[in-house]
């Protein structure tokens, strides 16, 4: 007689291509929401529903495959628990920025209210980090990666809120801001992701690096792309950045052309005309395309590095998912 059961668990633990891998991490995400305390079944089947790129997990799962594109169910929850954490710092930022909309949605804060969205926020961390521990017995010493990645992440946040309106932010000072609040997830990504495929410590941190310089692409994009497109391309406040105080890399480049500029820039509020000029001086100024330059240096970098390292099938699928956030328009 078959042991059906045996055989299902089989196909579980066992390895899966990419695009399962994915699908499963997706599906493990929105079953773990929605089977959730029942105190907070209501938010977070909310969240469930939500429609993330799931970006960092496809790349933690892409680092993960081995030389026949396969993922092992252990990479499955590692991305899952990825794709939780994130999803918890974006309940945190919305509360944060005051943010009315997230993926199209109204943000957990707007419809829920503040209080529910930070305790959500704050079970969103305890629910990855929960996934997290069933792979602390395999690998007892990198279980406090995750740790790290938010230690991280919270400095670059609270870096940003110390320097916000700050018109004097260097260049460098703000790709510091970004490496932790942005980047810190892609490394852990990437760096997890070759754990996990067995690779060595020298190979796991070289793997790290190129997901350290795919974060700060995907900050600069995103941060070109708050001065280039709308709401309904963008899916989120349009010049969100701006109207926050958010000072970024267009921002800074159009300021060094033109100081006058930083006396509106830093003002506590502004109208729909001060939006109008200083939106028009980035794009005149050359901010827009300066920036743009410089995301181009780090993709060219994580290129360079993911030659240098990864394995032909495994570098061909990460290189898919760099250049999809190179050239991302949304």
């Amino acid at each position: 007689m078959i042991d059906t059961n045996k055989e299902k668990s089989e196909a579980l633990s066992g390895p899966r291509k990419l695009q399962l891998a994915l699908e499963e991490t997706r599906d493990c995400v929105q079953k773990t929401l929605k089977e959730s305390d029942p105190v907070l079944s209501d938010v977070m089947g909310y969240l469930a529903d939500s429609d993330g790129k799931q970006i960092r997990a496809a790349l933690l799962l892409a680092a993960a495959a081995d030389d026949q594109g396969e993922v092992s169910h252990d990479a499955v929850m590692a991305a899952a628990a990825l794709e939780i954490l994130h999803l918890a710092t974006l309940v945190h930022d919305d509360i944060i920025d005051d943010a009315p909309t997230r993926r199209g949605r109204p943000s957990v804060q707007e419809k829920f209210g503040k209080k529910t969205a930070v305790i959500s926020g704050d079970y969103l961390f305890s629910v990855s980090f929960s996934l997290v521990a069933g792979l602390s017995v395999q690998f007892p010493r990198h279980i406090n990666l995750f740790t790290r990645a938010i230690s991280d992440l919270c400095r670059g946040e609270l870096s940003q809120h110390r320097h916000n309106r700050d018109t004097d932010l260097s260049v460098l000072s703000y790709l510091r801001i970004i490496a932790g609040k942005t980047a810190a997830l892609f490394t852990l990504a990437l760096y997890a992701g070759a754990m996990l495929r067995g690779d060595d410590e020298q190979q796991c941190r070289q793997m790290g690096r190129i997901g350290y310089q795919i974060g700060i692409l995907f900050q600069l994009i995103d941060d070109c792309l708050d001065y280039e497109e709308t709401p309904a391309t963008l899916r989120k406040s349009t010049k969100h950045d701006l109207s926050e105080g958010v000072i970024t890399l267009p921002l800074i480049y159009a300021m060094q052309k033109k100081p006058d500029l930083k006396k509106l820039v830093g003002r506590e509020m502004l109208t729909a005309d001060d939006f109008h000029m200083v939106i028009s001086d980035v794009m005149r100024l050359g901010g827009l395309r300066h920036a743009r330059q410089i995301s181009d240096k780090y993709y060219r970098k994580a290129c360079f590095l993911l030659e240098q390292t990864a394995p032909p099938l495994r570098r061909a699928l990460i290189r898919s998912l760099l250049d999809q956030i190179h050239s991302r328009r949304h």
